[in-house]
């Protein structure tokens, strides 16, 4: 009963704000994480598979290690290759989600949480520019690593700009919640009620 209240919260609550911007958040630092795995799985994935195509046929085993080594590892670095595409998709998919999501669920919170909902909205943003920022002296670094995140230009746009996007998207998610609640009521924009 308790789990249920959880995962379905009261339609005039704030709990469902706060998932809101916990799921944004969470999907913010997974884009990061992304694409710092990718770029140290290139750069291990380009340092392996040439050494281990040298290789040639190992005496004693009369195996050809390098016909192995392109069995294996070329499916790897073919997948390793179509990641930074996954990535970004999959990042813009998860984002697009969250506001279908609160059409779908029907999410209408009381007008009194508006100020808890912009508190939140601040909260992001600022979480935002601090991972665009630690992203960006990685990128601008000139290290291996740099040069890989360089490669992936979506989703390194996506992060860098994450500030602006984040608020757009909380922009938009707080007028379908809260243009939901106005309409439920029956307020006109004149602010009279309807009949």
């Amino acid at each position: 009963m308790k789990l249920r209240s959880l995962i379905q919260p009261k339609k005039k609550s704030g709990v469902g704000i706060l998932f809101f911007f916990l799921i944004l958040f969470v999907v913010l630092i997974l884009g990061f994480m992304g694409a710092m795995i990718w770029s140290v799985l290139d750069i291990a994935n380009d340092a392996i598979y040439p050494a281990l195509q040298g290789l040639g046929v190992v005496e004693g085993v009369n195996a050809n290690v390098t016909e192995y080594v392109d069995y294996g590892f070329g499916v790897t670095n073919t997948f390793v290759a179509s990641m930074p595409w996954i990535i970004a998709f999959g990042y813009v998919l998860t984002l697009i989600f969250t506001l279908v999501f609160i059409y779908v669920a029907g999410y209408t919170p009381h007008p009194a949480f508006m100020a808890f909902y912009v508190s939140l909205m601040l909260l992001i943003i600022f979480g935002c520019v601090i991972m665009s920022n630690i992203y960006e002296n990685i990128y601008q670094s000139g290290t291996e690593v740099s040069t890989r995140l360089k490669e992936q230009s979506i989703m390194s746009h996506l992060i860098l700009h994450s500030p602006f996007i984040m608020t757009m998207i909380a922009l938009v998610g707080g007028i379908l919640m809260f243009a939901r609640q106005s309409n439920a009521e029956g307020v006109t924009p004149g602010g009279f009620s309807g009949i």
